[in-house]
C-alpha cells in the first residue's frame, strides 16, 4: 500500500507554471548575455590602422630576414660588422611599400587590400632599417614611413 501512496503524492502535487515574470526575467538574461558577448566581441576586431600597422610589421620582418640581410652581406662567408657597420647610423635606403608587397614573386601582394582601405600611397609609404650589433639576422630595428589619406600614423 506504500508504494501506491508515493504514486498519488508525486502526481497530485501541482507543477509549477512559469508565468510572464519568469519568462521576462529569463529574456533579460539571455538578451544581456548576448549583448556583452557581442560587444566583448567586436571590441576585440583591430582597427584597419592597427591591421596595418600589423601587416607592415610582418612584411617588414619577412623582408629583411628573407630578402634583405643575405643581400646585404653579399655572401654568408663575409663578416656581418664589416658589411653591416656602414648602415647602422644611415640607416638601409628606405623600401617602399609597393616593393614589399611585391618581393618573392608576389607572395605578399594579396595584403595591398589591408593598406587600400586607408588609402596609403604604396610609393611612399615603407620602412627603413637599421642594422644593430652584433649584427645578426634579427638584429635591426625599423623606422616606419606612413603616407595614407586615412588613419592616425605616428608621423616620422
Amino acid at each position: 500500500m506504500g508504494k501506491h501512496a508515493d504514486k498519488n503524492d508525486k502526481k497530485s502535487r501541482p507543477k509549477y507554471v512559469l508565468g510572464w515574470p519568469e519568462w521576462t526575467l529569463i529574456g533579460i538574461v539571455i538578451c544581456s548575455s548576448l549583448l556583452i558577448a557581442l560587444a566583448l566581441c567586436t571590441g576585440m576586431r583591430k582597427s584597419p590602422q592597427e591591421k596595418a600597422e600589423i601587416e607592415l610589421e610582418k612584411l617588414a620582418n619577412a623582408y629583411y630576414v628573407e630578402y634583405l640581410y643575405p643581400r646585404l652581406l653579399g655572401n654568408l662567408e663575409n663578416n656581418p660588422e664589416t658589411m653591416l657597420k656602414v648602415y647602422y647610423e644611415v640607416g638601409v635606403p628606405t623600401t617602399y611599400l609597393r616593393q614589399l608587397l611585391h618581393y618573392n614573386d608576389d607572395e605578399y601582394a594579396d595584403l595591398a587590400k589591408v593598406f587600400d582601405k586607408l588609402g596609403c600611397n604604396t610609393n611612399a609609404t615603407g620602412v627603413k632599417f637599421f642594422p644593430q650589433e652584433p649584427y645578426g639576422q634579427r638584429d635591426y630595428t625599423v623606422e616606419y614611413i606612413w603616407q595614407c589619406e586615412e588613419g592616425d600614423f605616428p608621423k616620422q
